[in-house]
């Protein structure tokens, strides 16, 4: 990356015009400065540049005098509800991209045209393409990237994540295990380093495919221009540091690393041997991730000591070394195949379908479609890929071919039983027969010794209507001991000497109480009774065993009545939240889930950082930004004292 030219004497003003230029009498004292790009002044006191384009062609313009920077800050806004139009104008709205003395507003929401060669200026999209600019923001990979890839179908390289650079400088001096991938917002970003809050209102939420006003210039202008000057503040420190750790490298170029979110940085150099350098063999420790957050600090200090350091969690169903080798191989795969279609990475497929992949290892095309979760339209966009890896993956580590499920089953050993020949039994009186029902010893599982069926000379076992002709075939009264106590026959149980089976896979039968006796039958009605068809039990197909089913949602019956008192005041705030959105249509969906509501509730965090791990909490704590709601704060106060 090539070096910036840093500040060159632009600095934040004198007090008396911070406060003149927020509308604050000079006798008065502010009570809070905002951060913002109107505080800077370069070295004739001049301010900087706004350069707002409304046209592809101004674009153009504009964009051509960005070509040879180093960096730029770099930031995007769309409408809150892009999903009603499909018009690539409501996909991004505005992009914004600063230097040290001018910042640009390309309001490609009022260019005209269908396509991406309609809306993009020729030099924007070298901008936005060229790995050489580095392009600063935080979550710039996830969100701007992301979008620009889905809707636009560009190529935008020269990510620079300003949290990794944070983070290198921040605990790089002093707790370089602390030096590792995990994202800081922007506004804890500017307060830090830049020294004064960012402000964050309801113009976020604002409507951006419209000529802008000047709270909205101010606004976009700001963030693109606040990952410039962090960039230069810590790009500054970072080479006062002794030794001097080279720069992270592009966030893109992690794809290929991301297994657990949270990994030690990659810096832009080589170490001894030839590979990359990381954080971890240029300060010489071990990453771990227990940073504090400024929300615990206090709580930290007062309790227990930092505690160790969680590892990556691996699927509960993958128990051996080979499988959990495989499904990190196909998490890399979901990585690499999300990136190149642009989505997020859930969107491609779950982890439940990278855990049966890893237990059933198909080979084939056959063989992929028969794992759960996997249909034709999946296999026939990543089948391909898919079937590479695992492919790769056996022929590396020698591995036998088939389901490893199967082979895992058939390795044990398989008794054989030997049945003794067809026989007749003795039919016992039907009082006998009542009280072998009612007693308990009865029961098979009990151990009693099964009464021994006497043959006749000609071979055949028959009772009433029902005769077998084949040794050790069951009859309709041995399919019942499958179906628990849905049998309603007052006669004993036939039984042709083969034990009762006593390891059955996944199906635990229930005991219950001995029907109480019935009325006496006669031979005719007991005939008829035995004849007819009984229902048989369901049958579970081997792939449905193996395959690890999706845990289901979380029920609010799982909740003690405290819980369910806590998760309703989070849904009743979460209502409130959504009110507070501007232009928010009455059949809009909630912003949050119930599930994801029963987590916080169940997992209860306490810091930032554990809020943020909990699923599909990102769009709830994106709204609480917008209306300037501390989510975290109201979470603790509606949980209570733990």
């Amino acid at each position: 990356m090539r070096p910036n030219r840093g500040t060159l004497g632009w600095k934040i003003k004198e007090n008396a015009l911070i406060m003149h230029s927020f509308g604050f009498d000079s006798n008065r004292a502010a009570k809070k400065c905002w951060w913002g790009h109107r505080l800077y002044r370069g070295p004739q006191n001049q301010p900087v540049q706004i350069l707002y384009s409304k046209t592809k062609d101004d674009s153009e313009k504009i964009a051509r005098q960005f070509l040879n920077e180093a960096v730029v800050g770099f930031d995007m806004e769309w409408p809150w509800n892009d999903w009603k139009k499909s018009d690539l104008q409501n996909k991004i709205g505005l992009i914004q991209v600063a230097s040290l003395d001018k910042i640009a507003l390309f309001h490609i929401g009022l260019h005209p045209g269908k396509t991406t060669e309609d809306i993009i200026a020729p030099s924007l999209r070298k901008l936005i393409e060229d790995p050489k600019i580095g392009k600063l923001g935080v979550g710039i990979l996830s969100a701007d990237f992301a979008r620009l890839r889905r809707f636009f179908r560009l190529n935008p390289r020269g990510a620079v994540e300003l949290s990794h650079l944070y983070r290198l400088i921040k605990f790089g001096g002093y707790k370089p295990e602390l030096v590792s991938t995990k994202l800081v917002s922007l506004a804890r970003l500017v307060e830090d380093q830049l020294g004064h809050p960012l402000y964050k209102g309801d113009v976020r939420t604002s409507n951006w495919s419209k000529p802008l006003s000047k709270e909205q210039i101010n606004y976009a202008a700001g963030d693109a221009y606040a990952g410039f000057m962090l960039y230069s503040c810590m790009n500054y420190k970072r080479l006062q540091m002794k030794p001097t750790p080279p720069l992270p490298i592009h966030a893109e170029q992690y794809l290929a690393y991301k297994l657990s979110g949270v990994i030690p940085l990659r810096l832009d150099a080589k170490a001894k041997d030839g590979t990359i350098m990381t954080s971890e063999t240029f300060f010489g420790v071990t990453m771990t991730d227990s940073a504090p957050s400024r929300t615990s600090k206090t709580k930290e200090t007062k309790t227990s000591p930092t505690p160790k350091a969680k590892t990556p969690t691996m699927p509960k169903e993958l128990t051996d070394a080979t499988s959990q080798a495989l499904f990190n191989e196909l998490v890399l795969c979901r990585v690499r195949l999300a990136e190149e279609a642009g989505v997020p990475v859930h969107r491609v497929t779950t982890n439940a379908v990278l855990v049966s992949l890893a237990l059933r290892r198909p080979l084939d095309k056959d063989q992929l479609l028969r794992v759960k979760g996997v249909g034709p339209k999946q296999q026939e966009s990543y089948g391909t890929a898919w079937l590479e890896v695992i492919s790769q993956f056996h022929n590396a580590n020698d591995l036998p071919t088939g389901d490893a499920t199967t082979t895992t089953t058939s390795s044990k050993p398989v008794e054989h039983v030997t049945a003794e020949p067809p026989s007749t039994p003795t039919r016992a009186p039907r009082r006998e027969g009542r009280q072998a029902q009612g007693s308990p010893d009865s029961s098979p599982a009990f151990d009693s010794p099964v009464q021994r069926t006497p043959t006749l000379h000609t071979g055949l076992s028959f009772t009433m209507a029902e005769t077998t002709l084949e040794p050790g075939r069951k009859t309709m009264d041995e399919d019942e001991e499958f179906s628990g106590s849905e049998s309603d026959s007052s006669l004993p149980s036939i039984d042709f000497g083969t034990p009762p089976p006593t390891d059955i896979p996944q199906l635990k039968r229930k005991r219950t109480a001995s029907p109480a006796p019935e009325r006496a039958l006669t031979a005719s009605q007991r005939l008829q009774e035995l004849t007819q068809p009984r229902p048989q039990p369901p049958t579970v197909p081997p792939a449905e065993l193996a395959t690890p089913r999706k845990p289901a949602a979380l029920a609010s019956a799982t909740l003690t009545p405290r819980s369910r008192i806590t998760r309703n005041k989070l849904l009743a705030f979460s209502k409130l939240v959504a009110r507070k959105l501007p232009q928010r249509p009455p059949d809009a969906p909630p912003i949050v889930s119930e599930r994801t509501l029963s987590l916080i509730v169940i997992r209860a965090p306490q810091t930032v950082e554990e809020l943020e791990r909990i699923p599909g909490i990102d769009g709830f704590i994106l709204v609480c930004e917008q209306i300037g709601v501390d989510l975290l704060k109201n979470v603790l106060k509606f949980s209570g004292p733990g």
